[in-house]
């Protein structure tokens, strides 16, 4: 009442402002109630009221359509139990619809379950973190982004962990490193092994790992034979030969799991490790998997099917996908940088206040 009020009263003082032109600079301004309100406050003889009723009827649809929209997300984002996002889409419709109790309603419920999960999962955390198990703790960490990605917490929280990953990981792989120079390739593989117990992925781990496994196998077939004999180039490798063979590790292990451009990106890494020398398997492997993977041209054309649907989210992944299997392609790049402005507007808004008495 009081918000109308001074709308009436904004219309009397504005002479030089047309309640049409009034509501339509407040329309822009992405405040479609405010628009709407001053348009209804429109008198029935007044000079503008047939301009303001089409616009009353045509943003009264648009907002139908965003809202339904919206609450579909919400929808699908609680399914998925990704709880935060599903309030930011449900406040995206209350914008629209204010006066929607029921939605309201849900949301309040909504943000009581996602302060509960939220909860449990940090208390999990920490205690995995105090126990040492840095493995779990980064398995609680990732239940902590998938309920809430905006939660200004979790990047202290992730710093801390890969902090800590670090300085464990740190002493064991030198102490690999150092056994494996030596020739004390038993050591060397304890390291690196309690390096893969913290850090399943570690590219340098794996790799060396590797060229142990190689050195082996020269062994056993130069038996009785000297192993200083044997050419040193398959004793010895250079960090950036032993990170690349890591890395291509893990793209196997990916193509295994299914994760096919999850593997294309380990495999991009390995020909990163070392330009200068690239790993030749990887080569072959990217451009396999490459060849089994749908062109970026249509991968591009799904990202914008789903940017037409308002699934932003959706889209970036196609985008994202459609880099891996075309680094240089401009219109995908440009894309991306696109959608991870609007989704950087989005965490914004998740960050006002909430409407209502949502957390009351």
């Amino acid at each position: 009442m009081i918000r109308t009020l001074f709308l009436v009263l904004l219309l009397t003082f504005t002479s030089c402002t047309t309640p049409l032109e009034l509501g339509e600079r407040r329309y822009h301004e992405g405040d479609r109630v405010a628009a709407l309100e001053i348009w209804r406050s429109v008198d029935a003889d007044s000079l503008y009221y047939g301009s303001v009723q089409r616009r009353i009827k045509e943003v009264e649809n648009e907002s139908a359509s965003l809202v339904a929209l919206f609450k579909k997300r919400s929808r699908y984002y609680e399914r998925k139990g990704r709880l935060a996002e599903s309030v930011l889409n449900y406040r995206l419709a209350l914008q629209l619809r204010p006066d929607d109790r029921a939605t309201l309603d849900h949301v309040q419920m909504l943000v009581r379950s996602l302060d509960v999960h939220v909860e449990e999962a940090r208390s999990a955390y920490a205690e995995a973190y105090e126990a040492g198990d840095l493995i779990g703790a980064r398995s609680h960490l990732a239940a902590l982004r998938t309920l809430d990605p905006f939660d200004p917490r979790l990047s202290t929280d992730e710093r801390q962990l890969e902090d800590r990953l670090y300085r464990e990981v740190k002493p064991l792989l030198a102490k690999g490193r150092r056994a494996f120079s030596s020739g004390n390739y038993r050591s060397a593989e304890r390291a690196f092994r309690l390096v893969l117990q913290l850090d399943p992925e570690n590219e340098t781990a794996r790799g060396n790992l590797s060229f142990i496994a190689q050195i082996r196998d020269v062994e056993k077939t130069s038996a009785g034979t000297d192993v200083r004999s044997v050419d040193p180039p398959q004793i010895h490798a250079t960090d950036q030969e032993i990170r690349a063979e890591g890395f291509y590790l893990n793209a196997l292990d990916a193509e295994r799991g299914g994760r096919l451009y999850k593997a294309i990106e380990y495999d991009m890494k390995a020909l990163e490790a070392n330009p200068e020398n690239p790993h030749p398997e990887a080569i072959a492997h990217l451009a396999e998997l490459r060849s089994r993977m749908p062109p970026a041209e249509e991968l591009i054309r799904k990202g914008q099917e789903d940017y037409q649907q308002e699934d932003l989210e959706a889209a970036l992944e196609q985008w994202r996908k459609a880099l891996l299997i075309d680094p240089g392609n401009a219109q995908a790049l440009e894309y991306v940088i696109r959608a991870e402005q609007l989704l950087s507007n989005l965490e914004r808004l998740r960050a006002e206040p909430a409407i209502g008495s949502e957390r009351e």
